[in-house]
């Protein structure tokens, strides 16, 4: 039986909760972020849903696929650049501003690649195919920049709300990569491709057979 709307959002709050408490050790807060995008894409496809067992398993995996940097990394950036930003807004006014759009600018990439990973893909690969789609797609990071502010104002209004907040982030990431999927190929065409196939017009043709004398 097809699941309703209200089964979904319910779902979609309860992931929230539950990355929550996956991110708690910080370390692992992209890696959980990760998971929770591949569990609500599996469940797109008639998957289990969302229950901590699903994300668990995924979870499992991203870490076995993830080197620590890349565990470590995106949080350490993101704290970095909101620190920099209250530093530059106490002794130099207005300065905040564009550390805060680089902020969410990072935050847009991050977002992008979380929901674009998938299980046998390389992280230097997914990174790869979400730059080169900024410049193709730039309706996406801009859908994804505002996710990310809205994910990181509607907690400040509502202390409340940082408890499922990642459950819809997950899912708006999630969503716009089914719109818009990354372009997950290791390498671009072959340049020597056009050299190991020959075209149809330059294959020479065979010499005429010489004519035997009787």
């Amino acid at each position: 039986m097809r699941r309703s709307w209200f089964h979904l959002f319910a779902d979609c709050l309860l992931l929230g909760v539950l990355l929550l408490v996956c991110s708690l050790p910080v370390v692992t807060a992209f890696p959980a972020f990760v998971a929770g995008c591949s569990v609500l894409r599996e469940q797109a496809r008639g998957g289990p849903g969302v229950t901590p067992a699903p994300l668990l398993a995924a979870l499992r995996r991203v870490l076995r696929s993830a080197p620590v940097a890349l565990c470590l990394a995106p949080t350490g950036v993101l704290a970095l650049l909101w620190l920099d930003a209250v530093v530059l807004d106490a002794y130099v006014p207005g300065m905040a501003v564009p550390v805060t759009v680089a902020g969410a600018v990072v935050a847009a990439t991050g977002l992008r690649c979380a929901a674009g990973w998938r299980e046998g893909v390389s992280w230097r690969v997914v990174a790869g195919a979400a730059f080169r789609s900024m410049p193709q797609r730039p309706l996406v990071p801009l859908l994804l920049t505002g996710a990310a502010v809205a994910a990181a104002v509607l907690p400040a209004m509502s202390v409340v709300v940082l408890l499922v907040v990642l459950g819809p982030l997950a899912l708006a990431a999630t969503a716009v990569d089914a719109w818009r999927p990354l372009a997950l190929s290791a390498a671009g065409p072959d340049p020597t491709s056009s050299r190991s196939t020959p075209s149809p017009l330059s294959v020479s043709p065979p010499p005429p057979a010489e004519l035997s004398s009787n």
